[in-house]
């Protein structure tokens, strides 16, 4: 999935941190996203903004010494 090109407002497969890669007017950056959630179109590119997956990570929720909510898993 690392290798998998996003674009807004599809949903998100996983909690994480994503590089953001816009058109023409900034450089790539990261940004925590939230499973379930959608990807954004950006405010100045519009929908030509990607996004791919650097590295996942769980809400804080969803971890066992902090889980408040129950968390569904990858897979």
């Amino acid at each position: 999935m690392a290798d998998e090109i996003f674009h807004p407002e599809e949903k998100v497969p996983e909690s994480g941190v994503y590089q953001v890669q816009h058109y023409r007017h900034r450089l790539y950056h990261e940004a925590a996203l939230l499973r379930g959630s959608s990807f954004p179109v950006c405010s100045e590119c519009g929908h030509n903004v990607r996004f791919r997956l650097v590295r996942t990570a769980p809400p804080i929720e969803c971890d066992r010494n902090f889980a408040t909510v129950k968390c569904q898993t990858a897979g």
